[in-house]
């Protein structure tokens, strides 16, 4: 398949995600991260771990700066961190809400880009 398919046929199952209301959204955190990787924004899916991170390190108790550590982490082992730690703070919505926000950003560029074209 065809990175363009790909990345319309994500577009359709974001907007799908994103009008519906979702009770368990841990799952559908972990398929947008893999989707994200899948149409190779493995930065745009560091960026949104980063900012997650970034927003909540005094309640993560962090004693670097997560954008200093960043590059010497896996881009699983900074999910990882912060699904975890989602979980334990019962931040799962927020970290969903991130991920929303930003994939729509994404989604509405990418739809700028190919109207353009």
């Amino acid at each position: 398949m065809s990175l363009s398919l790909k990345r319309n046929k994500f577009l359709q199952l974001f907007h799908n995600i994103s009008n519906s209301k979702i009770r368990h959204r841990g799952p559908l955190i972990l398929r947008l991260y893999g989707l994200l990787n899948e149409l190779d924004f493995e930065n745009e899916n560091r960026f949104i771990l980063c900012n997650f991170i970034d927003q909540n390190s005094e309640l993560f108790s962090l004693s670097r700066d997560i954008y200093d550590i960043n590059n010497n982490v896996t881009l699983n082992q900074l999910f990882l961190f912060a699904y975890s730690k989602a979980r334990i703070n019962n931040l799962i919505p927020n970290l969903y809400s991130e991920y929303i926000n930003s994939i729509n950003a994404i989604s509405q560029k990418i739809d700028a880009q190919s109207n353009l074209s």
